[in-house]
């Protein structure tokens, strides 16, 4: 078990639905080392009855404080801006307690803003605990089928170190495991070995609510779950940003939270109404969804070993994927990295 403070790996950003046409504004600030400032633009189009992300390109985005500094956050994929924050930055610093707001500007002309969102303090998360269990769950047959799930606990205080205030809740995930290469005997440098990264329930969102209970640890709650297959094998490693939310900002995701729930997924569209925190500064009438929320943020990762995971065979040791290309050059995999992953093993 390992614990991080303030670091920040890739933001998880989601959508929301509403039908065609709509703004779509979702924005974190980190404080980490380096802090960052994450901003996914995009507009729904509606295709086969769903209601899709369309990245809004060449949009101009800031982020400012309450004493009127700004930082221009530059465009770094089609409709995602983002940039990091060094401590001690002239133009801006990245403080708790204090707020802050995102701008954004379209080609067009549009021009569409979010309220101040304090920058709250995270409490800190003591272990993730595992337990493996088996289910029964239906396959694309329809067909049931047994299959193990890795299930991760979250065991944390509810209280941060300035406040005696209990906090509200929000997690994150990425999951990396590690490919070998097949052996083939020969000149050459041998067999490498990849780690693959990937995110981990991108329709899942999971909140906690810590005011509402009378007590000030949250422990043994049951998070996030994975079905144990070949990214098992050679070690798995779980890592977990825990972030403290304003309650504007719990309130529009535990919304999101539920309407999830209800359609199957962020980019379906939702039913009723998801009150977000952007508004349109041309047309007050104009339906904006999105929010944009500040927190400290704690990385809190666990590995799994293939002996707790039931020594599942790996990605190019089973039937189903041994045969791949990538099992003899395992970079063709999308997201993998030669590196050796901070806390492997660990």
């Amino acid at each position: 078990m390992v614990l991080v403070w303030g670091c920040i790996d890739e933001i998880d950003l989601g959508g929301t639905g509403g039908g065609a046409g709509k703004m779509v504004i979702q924005g974190q600030l980190i404080k980490g080392c380096p802090s960052s400032i994450r901003v996914r633009v995009s507009s729904t189009a509606d295709f086969a009855g769903r209601s899709l992300p369309d990245p809004v390109t060449g949009a101009v985005v800031f982020v400012l404080n309450n004493a009127g500094s700004q930082l221009l956050v530059p465009e770094v994929e089609e409709g995602i801006y983002q940039l990091e924050i060094n401590d001690g930055n002239p133009d801006m610093l990245v403080e708790t307690g204090e707020d802050y707001m995102i701008s954004v500007a379209t080609s067009e002309g549009s021009q569409y803003q979010s309220a101040l969102e304090r920058l709250n303090t995270v409490p800190k998360a003591d272990s993730v605990s595992i337990r493996m269990i088996e289910r029964e769950e239906l396959d694309g047959e329809g067909e049931r089928e047994l299959k193990q799930i890795m299930q991760f606990f979250m065991n944390t205080s509810l209280e941060t170190d300035e406040s005696q205030e209990r906090a509200l809740l929000r997690w994150t995930f990425e999951s990396i495991f590690r490919v070998d290469e097949t052996f083939v005997p020969g000149p050459g440098p041998g067999p490498a070995t990849c780690f693959v990264s990937r995110g981990l329930n991108f329709d899942k969102v999971v909140v906690f609510n810590g005011i509402e209970g009378n007590t000030d640890r949250l422990d043994n709650f049951l998070f996030v779950e994975d079905e144990v297959d070949v990214r098992f094998g050679l070690g798995y490693l779980l890592i977990i940003n825990q972030h403290s939310l304003s309650r504007g900002a719990y309130q529009y995701w535990d919304q999101v939270s539920q309407a999830v729930a209800l359609s199957g997924g962020l980019f379906e569209a939702t039913p009723g109404e998801i009150v977000g925190n952007m508004f349109s500064i041309n047309d007050p009438n104009e339906e904006v969804f999105g929010y944009f929320y500040a927190s400290e943020e704690q990385k809190v990762t666990r590995f799994v070993t293939p002996d707790e995971a039931g020594r599942p065979e790996d990605f190019c040791s089973s039937s189903l994927f041994s045969a791949e290309p990538a099992c003899l050059r395992c970079e063709l995999i999308s997201s993998s990295t030669k590196e050796i992953p901070e806390f492997w093993g660990q």
